[in-house]
């Protein structure tokens, strides 16, 4: 660390030396930028004095400020999308600062305030805050969350320019940036890194986090020196509100939705505030609670097609496994925030964000697994099988899955004399997942006649004999309790200086800073496997039950309540397999900690139509971690799991320059380019010291298989250029083009290194994640937003807005010799919407497309099996009335035409998922006082 300050220091000496020593007759300008009523600010609003040639942009709450003016008279402008211009004169007098205060819009009721509410509002809010941006950034107001019918952080980003959604159970989960993994992008609330609660992954689960408490959402596509560098596709901003932004507010929502999948009614309550105690000190708070009954059907092909052989050795290609799912499940999310604002005078601020987020599925997975490889193949062509004497599995599955996410940020800015701005900051942060109430069992049914029909080739189709539908045919095989845990911590200190000055006559400033972020993980599971239960038991014995599945026929199950007491009333007879259990529970335990040492220097130049950003951040990282070894060895010892424990450390420092430049080309025309440096480290579970060996003997041969960390896993980097066109002709509306290109080195691989050498030479599979070569990934980014209120009355409040983004990637992978696009990867992303606002009328239909995108690999050396998933194309609705000043009604329709999931193994023809999870419908009113 003490290297990295001092290589700061000696950066700033260097930059400091050519700005001039502050004048003691230079003046100081500042003010707000309000509307009529002066309870809200401006955020984006762009201030200047033209005369001086200088420019800056409104914070937050309308804030702004200029430094080192030379005294004079002046005329000041501000310029807002959506709002006339306005001018105002002023006197800054040698030594003195001076106050100017400028209001926006019409005086006017709130119902008609296009600059407070509404579709328009969050456009302008939006728009304005990209427009006056020196980097690459999309907005999204709190006015604009609240004009479509999403339910959760990541789902408010769906329709932002290059980005799409990874989804669970239908509902949006990660966010992809670019067509780049949501593990390497980073997530922050309130400015603090946002840990993850799974333990495979660093990627955030942005469906934890309700939206209603967001005031708005930041998606910086290129990160500046002052930024983490660990972020290839980019960085989101969650926001939340203070009573600085808002001033006096209360907003009241209350909403019932219905899934038509599940034919269930779901309560939705929501509550936010904000009040300003005194001029100095302001407190907002928000709750948010929403309990949801859903669910899915889904049919899946397990590993796929494969070569089938009949008794007459005829092969065909065909399915020896298929699984039939259904889920229940009740969602209950809980969110809630609180932020404390103290501002003593203008120059000082002092803040507390906390933000707390708890989602829990109750959920009960029933599973039909057909086993058609364990039977004979009696018929067969390209459309279907059957097979006599085969083998079901019915699965029963319960648990409740809890994620929990909170982050506490306490800080201060202080704009000293002298043109220097200090702030710091301390943060903490835990994510966790924690699994309970979990257990489950399998019933197998023997000798049955059973078969598939392909005749739709995306929802293959399972028919049975007589026997299948016999619960007593099914006899208990095999039982599960279970309990896990997976948390992650982040402890961060921040502090950065900023002088404000002119360089050789050129208004702008350096900003210096450094960051300590301290990070731990721990993933801990306790599993018991019953596999001997005294006596024959049989599905009949568990109050077997039919099951509602509109994908084919179900047969018998099992319910949740029978299965729990029955382990419950014979625990003490059961027979413990000792082995599976401790694998289970001991194989994939292990602690990290990963200490991230950074310091930055940056310089802004204002050359008047040219503003120019450049510095260097160097960080150091300190990996320190703890894994188990499980050995099964049949050949050398007696078979029976060994254990022991592993330790790695690793330590590397990255230099991560960068550069952004925007040029003004007219009052409307903005052109922007930018380079960066960035970087990912690999995720913990794929750099923990872990090992899991099994050398085992079938037939007298013996089979050694290993799945194994890798502590010595370099980060993944990339060096990323970035060029935009933007065009602002007037109201609220924009064009705009981008194109961007990202070089990886070093990616992130899952390789079998089995026969390559080494203590793995002899082996028949050794899977482990290892740096790749490099990737390539390069795209176009098209934006339109108008708002038509040059039509006659009353489309005149139309509002239409598209987006399309064009992306390609290639990368090598080991045992291939064709390049594959980046998982997650699609070539094209789009969002059109069409929106009204006029008479407290607001509705708005919008629909979200993505295209195919490669998904995952299960053969490394067979690209038959590699995973894609289909198109996916969305339409929803929403409408509200707002028939006073305080109260408006809603109504929201989600998945409006029944988009269903569909993944696939190389071509469209051979599915690998099929999944149904039918429209949402939403009533609801909301109170805004």
């Amino acid at each position: 660390m003490h290297r990295i300050l001092a290589a700061v220091v000696a950066a700033v000496l260097f930059v400091h030396a050519g700005f001039a020593v502050a004048q003691s007759d230079a003046s100081v300008l500042s003010g707000r930028v309000l509307d009529q009523s002066a309870s809200l600010g401006f955020e984006g609003a762009r201030v200047s004095i033209p005369a001086l040639n200088r420019e800056v942009a409104t914070a937050r709450d309308g804030r702004y400020r200029f430094l080192e003016l030379p005294p004079g008279h002046y005329a000041v402008r501000v310029e807002y999308l959506g709002a006339d211009s306005q001018t105002q004169e002023v006197d800054l007098i040698a030594g003195a600062s001076a106050s100017l205060d400028f209001r926006l819009g019409a005086n006017v009721a709130l119902l008609e305030n296009v600059l407070v509410i509404g579709q328009a509002a969050g456009q302008a809010a939006a728009l304005n805050q990209e427009f006056a941006a020196d980097n690459i950034k999309n907005v999204i107001s709190a006015d604009a969350i609240g004009q479509f019918p999403d339910q959760n952080a990541a789902e408010s980003l769906q329709r932002v320019s290059g980005l799409s959604l990874a989804r669970d159970q239908g509902e949006g989960r990660f966010v992809v940036i670019r067509g780049i993994d949501p593990s390497l992008n980073t997530t922050t609330i309130n400015g603090q890194r946002v840990p993850a609660p799974e333990d495979d992954s660093r990627q955030v689960n942005l469906d934890v986090i309700s939206s209603d408490l967001l005031e708005g959402i930041e998606v910086t596509k290129s990160v500046t020196p002052d930024m983490d560098g660990d972020s290839v596709g980019g960085n989101v901003e969650l926001r939340s509100a203070t009573a600085f932004d808002r001033g006096n507010s209360l907003n009241l929502r209350a909403e019932g939705s219905y899934n038509d999948l599940r034919e269930d009614w779901s309560p939705k309550l929501a509550l936010s505030g904000t009040r300003l105690i005194s001029e100095q000190f302001g407190v907002a708070a928000a709750l948010s609670w929403f309990s949801r009954d859903f669910g899915s059907d889904n049919v899946e092909t397990s590993d796929g097609f494969d070569d089938l052989e009949t008794e007459d050795g005829e092969e065909f290609l065909g399915l020896p496994e298929v699984e039939q799912r259904d889920y229940t499940i009740t969602r209950e999310r809980l969110s809630a925030a609180l932020n404390f604002d103290w501002r003593p005078d203008y120059d000082t601020d002092v803040y507390w964000r906390t933000l707390y987020s708890d989602f829990e599925d109750d959920e009960v997975q029933l599973t039909n697994v057909y086993k058609f490889d364990e039977g004979s193949v009696v018929a067969f062509d390209d459309d279907g099988a059957s097979f006599e004497g085969a083998e079901v599995e019915k699965q029963t599955e319960t648990r409740i899955e809890t994620q929990d996410i909170l982050t506490t940020t306490l800080g201060a800015e202080h704009r000293l004399a002298s043109g220097f701005t200090l702030d710091y900051s301390a943060g903490y942060a835990v994510a966790s997942e924690e699994n309970t109430d979990d257990y489950g069992a399998t019933f197998v049914g023997e000798g049955l006649d059973v078969g598939y029909d392909l005749s739709d080739r995306r929802k293959p189709r399972l028919f049975a004999n007589a026997a299948y539908d016999d619960p007593a045919g099914f006899e208990l095989d095999e039982a599960v309790e279970a309990y896990s845990k997976v948390e992650e911590k982040e402890r961060t200190l921040a502090l950065n200086l900023r002088r404000d000055d002119t360089l050789f006559s050129i208004p702008g400033y350096w900003k210096i800073g450094a960051k300590l972020r301290a990070r731990s993980k721990s993933a801990n599971s306790d599993e018991t496997v019953y596999d001997g239960f005294g006596e024959d038991y049989r599905l009949a014995d568990f109050t077997p039950y039919d099951v509602d599945y509109p994908l084919g026929i179900w047969g018998p199950a099992t319910n949740r309540d029978s299965l729990r007491s029955f382990l419950d009333a014979n625990r003490s007879v059961l027979e413990i397999d000792a082995d599976d259990s401790d694998i289970s529970s001991r194989g994939e335990d292990y602690e990290l900690d990963e200490d991230v040492y950074a310091g930055y220097a940056m310089l802004n130049l204002d050359f008047g139509k040219l503003r120019l950003i450049a510095g260097l951040r160097v960080e150091q990282t300190e990996f320190d971690a703890q894994g188990v070894q499980v050995l099964i060895d049949e050949e050398g010892g007696d078979g029976d799991p060994t254990f022991a424990d592993l330790h790695a450390d690793k330590s590397y420092t990255d230099v991560l320059p960068g550069l952004h430049l925007r040029y003004a080309l007219s009052d409307k025309t903005v052109l922007r380019a930018a380079y960066t440096e960035s970087l990912s480290r690999p995720s913990f579970f794929a750099a923990a010291p872990r090992a899991e060996i099994n050398i085992e003997e079938d037939d007298g041969e013996f089979e050694r298989e290993a799945e194994l960390g890798n502590p010595e896993l370099d980060p993944l980097r990339s060096s990323n250029f970035d060029l935009a066109w933007e065009y602002y002709p007037g109201k609220i509306s924009v064009l705009s083009a981008g194109v961007f290109y990202k070089h990886i080195r070093d990616f992130f691989v899952l390789s079998d290194i089995a026969g390559q050498g080494g203590l793995y030479a002899d082996f028949d599979e050794a899977l482990i994640t290892q740096n790749g070569d490099t990737a390539e990934l390069y795209g176009l980014e098209l934006n339109y937003v108008q708002q038509l209120a040059m039509l006659r009355s009353p489309f005149d409040g139309l509002l239409f807005s598209a987006n399309a983004t064009f992306t390609d990637s290639e990368a090598s992978l080991p045992m291939r010799d064709d390049k594959v696009s980046l998982p997650l990867q699609s070539d094209l992303i789009g969002n059109v919407s069409l929106g009204y606002e006029k008479y407290g009328l607001s509705l708005r239909l919008s629909a979200a497309y993505q295209s195919e995108y490669f998904e995952e690999i299960n053969e490394l050396d067979d690209p038959g099996y590699d995973r894609y998933t289909d198109e996916h194309l969305q339409i929803d609705f929403t409408g509200s009335y707002r028939f006073d000043d305080h109260y408006q009604v809603y109504f929201n329709a989600i998945n409006l035409n029944d988009e269903p999931y569909y993944a696939y193994f190389r071509r469209a023809r051979y599915a690998a998922q099929y999944e149904e999870y039918g429209p949402t419908y939403e009533l609801g009113i909301k109170a805004n006082f």
